[in-house]
């Protein structure tokens, strides 16, 4: 018998990121649930999908002799930057550890983090558990373009950066998180 309607997970709410400055202890990059505690749990907005879509180039192949069609065909891969939004206190800045500028500490321009993304999760959550699913990123922080969330009397100062996907693929996706 199909399954006509199937359970869902509300989109809203539903998304965690964490962030780990530090690199995983493993030679695969997965990092463990205690790793995961370890690093910043971001609060975030993100400029479109943050599920890292990649792209991929078509063209047209060589048309044979006597043919009447040109072939379609594939070409490279690319993984998009990915802009994040998130606030920050400007006269706080240099006082390490100051509540409200954790990810501002996490994203330096230059450095590559540990991204871990759990969709269907409250994203409110500050911790994980083995077993959790995740997909994992190395990305690489772009230059800080600092600025406000808009231009209403409730904005707050922000920064708006750029993270790229090293390597051009995800580390690991619907990956279970290992308790050690």
């Amino acid at each position: 018998m199909p399954l006509v309607n199937p359970p869902t997970v509300k989109a809203l709410g539903q998304k965690a990121v964490v962030i780990l400055t530090t690199p995983p202890a493993a030679a695969t990059g997965i990092p463990t649930v205690t790793e995961v505690n370890a690093g910043v749990f971001g609060s975030l907005h993100f400029y479109g999908d943050f599920n890292v879509t990649p792209t991929q180039n078509t063209g047209e192949g060589p048309k044979k002799l006597g043919s009447k069609f040109v072939p379609t065909q594939l070409g490279q891969v690319s993984f998009p930057a990915v802009d994040a939004q998130y606030s920050y206190l400007p006269q706080e800045v240099g006082t390490p550890g100051t509540d409200g500028n954790e990810v501002y500490e996490a994203l330096v321009p230059g450095d590559r983090v540990t991204v871990v993304v759990l969709d269907g999760v409250d994203g409110e959550v500050s911790a994980v558990t083995a077993g959790d699913i995740a997909d994992i990123y190395l990305m690489e922080c772009g230059v800080r373009r600092k600025g406000q969330t808009g231009d209403g009397e409730f904005d707050e100062k922000s920064v708006t950066q750029s993270l790229i996907v090293v390597g051009g693929e995800p580390i690991a996706e619907d990956r279970a998180l290992a308790a050690a």
